[in-house]
């Protein structure tokens, strides 16, 4: 009974603190309400920040409750996992549009691309069904417009040959950073994030591991417990972040956080960059 008591407490803990950044963040959206965007990047920035946002309210919904014990409750796991999965993906276009510190071209450039990732993934779709007339038309001229953009910006022209040639397939990425790079890009720590990621695919995707270990899984069970709070710890870190990068970019408008929940900030953004270990070690 102690290690199950011991277990909850921990558990809420992580809840409380969890809420108490989400409040936070909620404060900070509200603050941009009736601003007008001062660049197309950081009104994609605010549309992305929301998109990040609603993913961790749903996240946080999924949770289960500390102050309810059921037994018979159903814990979704993979449905966290994967929601939790989907802040860092919005945390990764969040920071590829907005990061500070590079030329007009790039920053041009970037947008151009992961627009054009877009459009011909639509345009795919819509051919894969069928679709005739406007729709699919307006589709294909988005994305030879696209095309020919990115091929023009002279940014393109200084990047290795590899990877214009990967830019200029039918199907591009909406990157043209490795996946290492961008992490280096925002300072965000390159193990911890290829560990978390896939780890929280383990649930996402429906493997032997997760069917095994699932297939047990009991509400009220301590050792379940500590896994449902994962999915929420992986979050944090990105949450945090783009919280801060996103009152970066819009100064003197966001309410500062209460102390407590600074501290928990700080905690996370010591992790963003560094890794458990290492911020383990300077906490």
């Amino acid at each position: 009974m102690q290690d199950s008591a011991a277990e909850w407490k921990k558990y809420s803990l992580a809840v409380r603190e969890y809420d108490a950044v989400l409040e936070h963040t909620k404060a900070v959206s509200a603050s941009f309400i009736g601003l007008t965007p001062t660049s197309a990047h950081i009104g994609y920035g605010e549309h992305i920040f929301v998109k990040l946002l609603a993913h961790c309210v749903s996240l946080r919904k999924l949770a289960p409750d500390p102050s309810r014990k059921i037994p018979s409750e159903l814990w979704d796991l993979p449905s966290m996992s994967a929601v939790a999965r989907c802040v860092i993906e919005a945390h990764d276009a969040f920071v590829y549009i907005t990061v500070g510190g590079i030329d007009p071209q790039e920053r041009a450039f970037r947008m151009c691309l992961w627009e054009l990732h877009d459009q011909s993934r639509r345009a795919k779709m819509l051919q894969a069904i069928g679709t005739q007339g406007p729709r699919a038309e307006d589709a294909k001229k988005a994305v030879e417009r696209l095309q020919q953009e990115v091929k023009n910006s002279p940014f393109f022209q200084l990047l290795d040959t590899g990877v214009q040639r990967k830019l200029s397939d039918k199907d591009p990425p909406p990157y043209h950073l490795s996946q290492k790079e961008r992490c280096a890009m925002c300072g965000v720590n390159y193990d911890y994030y290829r560990v978390i990621t896939m780890q929280l695919s383990q649930y996402v995707h429906t493997h032997p591991f997760a069917i095994h270990q699932l297939y047990g899984f009991r509400a009220g069970n301590t050792d379940e417990l500590a896994l449902m709070s994962l999915p929420l710890r992986y979050a944090m870190a990105f949450l945090v972040h783009v919280t801060d990068e996103m009152k970066r970019l819009v100064p003197g408008r966001a309410p500062s956080p209460p102390s407590r929940t600074e501290k928990t900030m700080a905690l996370w953004r010591s992790i963003y960059a560094n890794g458990v270990r290492m911020a383990a070690v300077q906490t």
